[in-house]
């Protein structure tokens, strides 16, 4: 007799745990395209078991490689070392491609793990979403002058 692979969730303070005790944590997301950049809002815990969730949502979003990216992070109540790749890769792959990413507003726990990773020394890290889309503006001038005389 075959076995099923259901798996089997009790609610537990508004969060789904399976059975084992395992959390199973939520991530969403918002887009906002704006000319020259998009924004993505996160709001959840970020880690091993969702971090893919983040780098799927952030290839989805981007209309175009280059394209200059911000990540609102002040719902972000967590990030592990699986979402800190994924930022650290969208990092890299904006940068060869002409664009850039900035985070915004992180959670005083997320600011504290990038602090002690020394992330924020790689990653573009702004108080607030306005001041990443602004900078994120300000680095696509260059480019767009640079065409536009040419």
């Amino acid at each position: 007799m075959r076995q099923a692979n259901a798996c089997v969730h009790v609610l537990r303070n508004s969060r789904r745990i399976p059975i084992g005790g395992h959390r199973m944590l939520h991530l969403t997301f918002a887009t906002q395209r704006l000319p020259g950049v998009s924004v993505i809002s996160v709001a959840g815990e970020i880690d091993t078991a969702n971090a893919g969730l983040l780098d799927r949502h952030i290839q989805q979003s981007r209309r175009r490689p280059g394209e200059h990216v911000v990540i609102d992070l002040s719902e972000a109540r967590f990030l592990g070392s699986a979402g800190l790749r994924v930022l650290l890769n969208t990092h890299t792959f904006a940068r060869q491609h002409g664009g850039a990413l900035h985070l915004a507003a992180p959670h005083p726990k997320v600011a504290g793990f990038m602090d002690v990773t020394q992330a924020n020394t790689v990653l573009h890290v702004h108080a607030t979403v306005q001041e990443a889309v602004l900078a994120a503006l300000q680095q696509s001038r260059p480019a767009e002058e640079t065409l536009t005389q040419a």
